[in-house]
């Protein structure tokens, strides 16, 4: 059922997630990953999963599960990813002003952790959205986590393979995101799932950094007469499949069109939340979605001006953007999308900046000394004089 809000009240359609309670559910979990290794996967993957298998996958391990067929077609999705993500990669860059030459440097991170999430069903693309793209910009090694019904399942299997993906931890949830830090070594772990999993990404960033928290799945549509009811319809289902945490908001200038959409989802089974609201006027519309900050957006109207907060796509439906359209599937949810966009090339990359001085810099090197005595830095202001002397 389409549930009926007042524009004030789309704040609250979120519902009220407390990612907190589960920092403290997960916390004894990451610990003992933390302080016990592999030994304390294979615990909770009895606890959690039933499973006593091997939990560490080669190459050779899963290409012997994979697909030839399979693997072409994901091959083929990770060709228009790949040229998405190469082309808006950050490049090397020089600058030189008043003596100073600085130069910003990017690398791919050397060893990434990559998180798959699996529930009823496996996620292949999000392994293409992560590790293939990581990979195809050059990160060395990849691994991922995974749970243990899925790590060796032919889907799953090909899309590791046609990824690239070096090995990968037949674990789940908290104790597979904690094993890519504490067993795999990643320097940095990026992925989507649920709050167990956010809420241990959280955790391990203390010690290892993380992409964002990206969670259950939101949806925004903003649409206007123009729009056609039944796209619009299949656009909300298709995003509130994902479960009972997800939502999907029409956002309208048309009240006609919602009730026309409230007939095309009436019935339908899907366990999360069918929410619309009507408002004045497009720009109205963007403000209210841009507030409430969720990872998609949808835009089904005539004319349309961006940007506005999450990941939005323009008369086409936001599954599109899940799969093969090019941009990356993993996006900020909890309203992280005021800040941040989906992952992306820089989440696979680390950078850094080189400084060359020369004597025209004087000036500049006067100044730094100035701020580095009001600070009461002596040996800072003494070290830059130093310097300053040398040039002169």
């Amino acid at each position: 059922m389409l549930k009926f809000v007042p524009p004030e009240e789309v704040k609250n359609v979120r519902g009220s997630l407390d990612l907190w309670e589960y920092v403290e559910k997960v916390m004894p979990v990451v610990k003992e990953v933390k302080a016990r290794g592999l030994e304390a996967v294979k615990k909770y993957n009895k606890a959690f999963d039933n499973y006593e298998g091997c939990v560490s996958l080669s190459q050779e391990d899963f290409a012997s599960y994979s697909k030839e067929s399979l693997v072409s077609l994901f091959e083929e999705v990770l060709e228009q990813l790949s040229a998405f993500h190469k082309q808006t990669a950050p490049k090397d860059s020089a600058f030189s002003s008043k003596g100073v030459r600085a130069v910003t440097l990017w690398r791919p991170v050397e060893r990434l952790g990559a998180y798959v999430p699996g529930g009823l069903y496996p996620y292949p693309s999000t392994a293409l959205m992560t590790a293939g793209v990581a990979k195809a910009l050059g990160v060395k090694e990849v691994t991922v986590a995974t749970p243990p019904k899925f790590a060796t399942s032919e889907v799953m299997a090909s899309a590791f393979l046609a990824s690239k993906v070096d090995s990968v931890l037949a674990a789940g949830g908290a104790h597979g995101v904690s094993a890519l830090a504490y067993v795999a070594g990643a320097h940095k772990v990026v992925g989507p799932g649920g709050p167990y999993v956010q809420a241990a990404k959280l955790l391990v960033s203390v010690d290892v950094p993380i992409d964002m928290i990206a969670g259950p799945t939101e949806l925004a549509v903003i649409a206007d007469s123009s729009a056609d009811p039944e796209e619009v319809a299949y656009d909300m289902l298709a995003q509130a499949e994902h479960g009972p945490t997800s939502f999907a908001l029409l956002v309208s200038t048309d009240e006609g069109l919602v009730l026309e959409v409230e007939k095309r989802v009436k019935g339908e089974e899907v366990e999360g939340g069918l929410y619309a609201t009507v408002v004045r006027d497009l720009e109205e519309a963007k403000r209210l979605v841009s507030e409430l900050a969720p990872e998609h957006v949808s835009v089904y109207a005539e004319t349309y001006e961006p940007p506005v907060a999450g990941a939005a796509s323009f008369k086409a439906p936001s599954p599109f953007l899940d799969y093969s359209a090019g941009p990356n599937h993993v996006l900020p949810t909890s309203g992280w999308a005021k800040a941040r966009g989906p992952l992306g090339p820089v989440d696979f990359m680390r950078w850094t900046t080189l400084v060359e001085v020369f004597p025209e810099a004087a000036d500049l090197l006067k100044l730094a000394a100035e701020l580095a005595r009001l600070e009461g830095m002596k040996y800072h202001a003494k070290a830059i004089e130093y310097k300053l002397s040398k040039i002169l």
